[in-house]
């Protein structure tokens, strides 16, 4: 498809998926970019991730779809239709399976829309891409394959944040609130989307200790999980305030990890948003394969002890969760 006389002039990517998700999109928007460097391109999200959408240095806005909220159910995918057709875009590209983004660009009369043939999303888009991987490679190359029907791609695969100034000066008043310095500290992210992906409270614990030798260490994680969190710390003998449970935006904890001198953590968000700021990153993976989602920047690294039953993506029964078990806090807190 040669797209070149094409009058492109307003873009949106819809991206209606989970942190990292968005994060690991970094090189598809980056292509969308340099094919048309000089278009408006926005990202409609969900509102989790609208603050992560607002880093991408290649969007230049966002707007959000409240599918469980303002905008849930199907009038609720009328309405927000309607909110985009009076941005009169030229282009959707719809990143997810989920037949919903075809949709909405479908009802948002966007001339040009592309994306994924899952769940009959062909019947709704312009252009289709195939929704079969071809073999097992990283998720960010995964997400440039729904491009290839109008022959885009990019060989700059890393991702990228650039955290606005106000979340800067933010984390500047809690740097001088906890007196926390610059560069001197350690970030730990025991916890994941489920509880197959955990650290063990022992190797956590060995891990915090051993990483407090050298510099202060904070825990970070959502609100739901301080009870949690605050259990991890005291194993760790960790002095009081030095869990971050959903007290800091998305965009300040952006700016906290870009700040650390590391980051150890499980498969989960804040390990794509470490990549994304360029911070070291030493991540543990059992039940996922870090193949497809783990971290790919030079000063970084991860566990995989590669079992038999794995990658089972939280799936099934496991009685002993070996795979993440049989490391010793040693094996991680050394890559750092």
């Amino acid at each position: 498809m040669d797209i070149s006389s094409l009058n492109i002039k307003k873009i949106l990517i819809i991206d209606l998926a989970f942190i990292g998700d968005v994060i690991l999109a970094t090189p598809l928007t980056r292509a969308v970019r340099e094919q048309w460097p000089t278009a408006e391109i926005i990202m409609l999200t969900v509102p989790l991730t609208e603050e992560i959408a607002q880093m991408n240095p290649y969007v230049d806005g966002t707007i959000v779809y409240d599918k469980r909220g303002a905008h849930r159910g199907l009038s609720g995918m009328w309405s927000i239709a309607r909110e985009l057709r009076r941005y009169k875009f030229d282009l959707a590209v719809c990143v997810n399976f989920a037949l919903r983004g075809a949709v909405v660009a479908w009802l948002a009369r966007i001339p040009y829309r592309l994306g994924y043939d899952a769940q009959h999303g062909g019947l709704f888009l312009t252009w289709a891409a195939s929704h079969i991987r071809r073999g097992i490679k990283h998720e960010t190359e995964n997400h440039l394959e729904v491009l290839e029907p109008i022959g885009l791609s990019t060989k700059d695969l890393s991702m990228r944040l650039i955290p606005p100034e106000k979340a800067i000066s933010s984390m500047e008043e809690k740097y001088g609130r906890y007196g926390i310095e610059k560069g001197q500290y350690y970030v730990v992210c025991p916890l994941g989307s489920y509880e197959r992906k955990n650290m063990p409270m022992p190797m956590a614990a060995q891990l915090i200790r051993e990483l407090s030798k050298k510099l202060p260490v904070y825990l970070i994680g959502g609100k739901g999980e301080k009870i949690e969190l605050d259990g991890y710390a005291r194993a760790g003998s960790l002095p009081d305030g030095h869990v971050f449970a959903g007290t800091l935006s998305l965009q300040e904890l952006a700016v906290f990890i870009q700040n650390a001198a590391g980051l150890a953590t499980v498969d989960t968000g804040p390990m794509h948003i470490a990549q994304a700021v360029n911070c070291p990153t030493a991540a543990i993976f059992g039940p996922t394969d870090p193949k497809v989602w783990g971290p790919r920047n030079e000063n970084s690294s991860y566990l995989y002890s590669n079992e038999p039953c794995s990658p089972c993506w939280g799936k099934g029964e496991c009685k002993d969760n070996i795979c993440i078990k049989k490391f010793k806090a040693k094996d991680l807190y050394e890559k750092l």
